[in-house]
């Protein structure tokens, strides 16, 4: 990673910004105006929303891309339930897009979540979108959305 580049967790005073950065990325890329930055301010009083995935990226001293995560629950088809991650949204301000920068984020944010113990992440967006990413957790899509596995 480069020098000039440091990821590392949300704070308060991070807040305001990453709501902005968020509003911006999203601002009319699938309906009129935005409003996954709403989304955002609620879903941290969340009690799954994980705050130690809670990552900004900062580049040259300015946040200029986010990632956050809740935790979720599947059943097996034995009714068997275990606890699982869902990321999103992520996001990065749209003149720094396609460089890389979401990517980074979402490595750094995998490594965090297979350190705290989880193995599935379930993610609920466009497959363009994660198309460059390589992670032995692995990938497939199914109804045209992909999941990690």
């Amino acid at each position: 990673m480069r020098k000039d580049i440091i990821i590392r967790r949300e704070t308060e005073d991070d807040r305001p910004r990453v709501e902005e950065i968020v509003r911006r990325a999203f601002y009319n890329l699938y309906i009129p105006g935005a409003a996954e930055h709403y989304l955002v301010h609620i879903m941290r009083s969340h009690p799954d929303f994980i705050q130690e995935l809670d990552l900004v990226l900062e580049l040259e001293g300015q946040v200029i891309g986010a990632i956050m995560y809740t935790r979720t629950h599947l059943v097996d088809e034995r009714g068997e339930e275990r606890e699982i991650l869902t990321f999103g949204p992520v996001c990065v301000l749209p003149e720094y897009q396609r460089m890389g920068y979401g990517k980074m984020l979402m490595e750094a944010s995998f490594q965090k979540a297979v350190e705290m113990g989880y193995d599935t992440i379930v993610i609920f967006g466009a497959p363009g979108n994660y198309a460059i990413l390589s992670h032995p957790l692995g990938f497939c899509t199914f109804l045209n959305e992909v999941y990690f596995i």
